[in-house]
């Protein structure tokens, strides 16, 4: 049985090499082999002019035809349950299984310094600028305050941050960091109070959100339809600004770094939800669609 684990929106560099990569599943299936996809996002549902997506008028013409070709499997599975009844409108064969946390849930002891944490994948649509403004604007009522921005770019587009670094080179306590190896990822967490989500535009599920509740941190994100879908969905606690809006992501950030106690019920509410998504419960999921998968070939379980 094969296991493709898919991102659509950082695939490949061009719309070709994302549709012919998007195949692979598609030609398993044929060769005979029981094959499950994970999608992590539904091009198809997604706002491609939010993210810059390659295409031009054609770009949902090829949103749907990717999407249609990536869920040409004996199982798809999703990371958000809405793209589950979109799928299932349409015949495919899908279950939900949340990203959950990476490791097992730890409360991890806050810090005296106020550190926002930004870590995603450095892309125009993931908000770093009107944090950038926010953060610059938050240091006259917080001197002390610091700013850590990790990630890896965007292989669509590479010499963003380093525009944004030039942009920003006067502004004081940001450190980039850049890649992040797996095993120090949690010592972000650790040194981090707030953990900032500001995406313009969203594609899909956000790990990092996952984790901020897995290691007990409060989470300031856009109102994106997405992220408030995410957080309905599992039960999560967090600090809403307007999408775009540079002072209201100001004031949601003040809000939270003048009250340890506010930061204290969102991480302990989220830290309790984010039990029922622990990496064993996780996996049991995932052997229930690889079963699945290979009950259609009549393969032993």
């Amino acid at each position: 049985m094969v296991w493709f684990n898919l991102g659509a929106s950082i695939f490949g560099k061009s719309p070709l090499s994302n549709l012919t990569g998007m195949f692979t599943p598609m030609l398993t299936r044929q060769m005979g082999y029981p094959t499950v996809v994970t999608l992590h996002e539904l091009v198809a549902l997604a706002d491609l002019r939010a993210l810059n997506a390659p295409g031009g008028i054609c770009a949902p013409l090829g949103a749907h035809l990717l999407t249609k070709v990536a869920t040409q499997a004996d199982v798809v599975c999703l990371t958000m349950s809405h793209y589950v009844d979109w799928l299932s409108a349409r015949g495919v064969d899908c279950m939900h299984i949340p990203i959950g946390a990476y490791h097992e849930p730890e409360f991890l002891k806050e810090t005296e310094a106020a550190e926002l944490l930004f870590f995603t994948t450095l892309a125009p649509f993931k908000g770093l600028e009107i944090l950038l403004t926010a953060f610059d604007n938050l240091r006259i009522e917080f001197p002390k305050i610091k700013l850590t921005i990790a990630g890896v770019e965007h292989t669509r587009f590479p010499n963003y941050a380093q525009d944004l670094k030039t942009r920003f080179n006067g502004a004081h306590n940001i450190q980039w960091l850049g890649k992040v190896a797996e095993e120090n990822v949690i010592d972000l967490f650790r040194r981090a109070q707030i953990v900032v989500l500001p995406y313009t535009a969203s594609t899909g599920s956000s790990s990092v959100l996952y984790q901020a509740a897995t290691w007990g941190r409060a989470i300031v994100a856009s109102d994106l339809i997405e992220n408030k879908k995410l957080a309905r969905e599992n039960d999560l606690h967090l600090q809403f600004f307007e999408n775009g809006n540079a002072q209201s992501l100001q004031n949601a950030l003040r809000i939270l770094l003048s009250s340890v106690e506010l930061r204290d019920m969102q991480a302990k509410h989220n830290f309790n939800s984010i039990q029922r998504v622990r990496p064993t419960a996780t996996g049991h999921h995932y052997v229930e669609a690889f079963n699945r998968a290979l009950e259609k070939h009549n393969g032993r379980k």
